[in-house]
């Protein structure tokens, strides 16, 4: 069974045609990211998604099964489509790309980034984050390398830090000024070659 979402009458046409799966996982998405895992209920999502409570336990078996769709499609998504920025062997360019990670990644999936930082104790969550990071620390040592920085092992551990300050901050919005830090540490590395 699949939903027709956008609206029909829009010129061109702009319509998306979704699992009733996928609709419940985008709906639980958004309410978990808003309340919290633990705050929300199947019943709850079964409402929001216009869905039988029944449904959501054909299509997931659980809710905490249903939590383990949303995270690992989540990272799918995620690895798919920032696969290209994570490839540039240019190594200033790779630098900034890194930088400017967490805003771009909170910004295109503001619910995810705000239901990861809820689960950062939950194993599920931590290891699909691990693998999604994995590439990035060799990564940057060699572009840090290449730049000629004397210490490029801890300049990766110093950028790896702020980066996952500035996403949790970005994916919580305590704080308004993250595009302008993440635009100082480009700077940062762009004066200091």
């Amino acid at each position: 069974m699949y939903l027709i979402l956008g609206n029909p009458l829009a010129h061109p046409p702009h319509r998306v045609m979704i699992t009733r799966r996928q609709h419940i996982a985008n709906v639980a998405l958004q309410l978990f990211g808003d309340k919290g895992f633990e705050n929300t209920s199947t019943q709850q999502i079964a409402k929001a998604a216009g869905v039988s409570e029944a449904l959501i336990f054909k299509h997931f078996g659980s809710k905490d099964q249903l939590l383990d769709f949303i995270i690992k499609s989540g990272y799918q998504r995620i690895i798919e489509h920032n696969r290209g920025g994570l490839l540039e062997t240019d190594p200033l360019t790779f630098i900034h790309s890194v930088i400017d990670l967490p805003y771009k990644l909170v910004l295109e999936e503001p619910h995810f980034w705000k239901l990861q930082y809820r689960l950062a104790d939950r194993e599920m969550a931590k290891q699909q984050h691990e693998r999604f990071m994995r590439p990035v620390p060799a990564r940057l040592r060699v572009a840090f390398e290449q730049l000629g920085y004397p210490e490029p092992d801890k300049e990766t551990r110093l950028l790896l830090l702020l980066i996952e300050a500035l996403w949790k901050i970005e994916a919580n919005k305590t704080d308004e000024h993250v595009r302008e830090m993440l635009d100082f540490i480009k700077r940062k590395y762009e004066v200091q070659r």
